[in-house]
């Protein structure tokens, strides 16, 4: 296979907008290291800071893989004439449901944004691990699943969890209802 030319193939606006989210997490970082140097203030945004530069690594290692990867030669892309079936058996005059999404799919992430300002209006009346388990189960919801177990458990045991750490991390009361 021919690797001469992988910083054609290169995803270089997707490169641009990793590196602009990298620079602002180390300005971030930077400025809250100079304000207060105080283990207290930096004991989540250090964190998360090495996270996210972490994260912003490994989309740049998986971009100039798939660069210097190249085109698959063994996938044939093939359109069939309308009304043949293709090698599926599946007729291609009929439209798949993937190319025609539904009201909802598109308005999900719209749905998910309203859900997010709810749980964060909500956090003063029913606490940190109320409204996140309340949250998660909306979420789980909107988002296709199904199995009430699942929902109920996975919700209120991750918001006691993530309460629990939380409480334990901050240096000032966090509000809960339970926890």
């Amino acid at each position: 296979m021919d690797n001469k030319d992988w910083l054609k193939r290169m995803d270089w606006w997707h490169v641009i907008v990793i590196l602009v989210i990298s620079a602002a997490i180390c300005l971030y970082l930077v400025d809250s290291i100079n304000a207060s140097s105080r283990v207290g203030n930096l004991v989540l945004i250090l964190p998360a800071s090495i996270l996210g530069l972490g994260l912003c690594l490994l989309t740049l290692a998986g971009i100039v893989r798939e660069a210097i990867r190249g085109p698959s030669e063994d996938v044939k892309v093939s359109t069939p004439v309308a009304g043949e079936s293709d090698q599926r058996g599946v007729d291609s005059s009929v439209d798949s449901p993937d190319e025609h999404s539904t009201v909802f799919e598109r308005a999900r992430p719209l749905v998910m944004l309203a859900l997010f300002a709810v749980y964060v209006l909500m956090i003063p009346y029913l606490g940190m691990d109320g409204s996140s388990a309340l949250f998660l189960a909306a979420a789980l919801i909107v988002n296709g699943e199904r199995r009430l177990i699942f929902i109920l458990g996975y919700s209120i045991i991750f918001a006691a969890v993530a309460t629990y750490i939380f409480k334990s991390i901050l240096p000032y009361p966090l509000h809960t209802l339970f926890i």
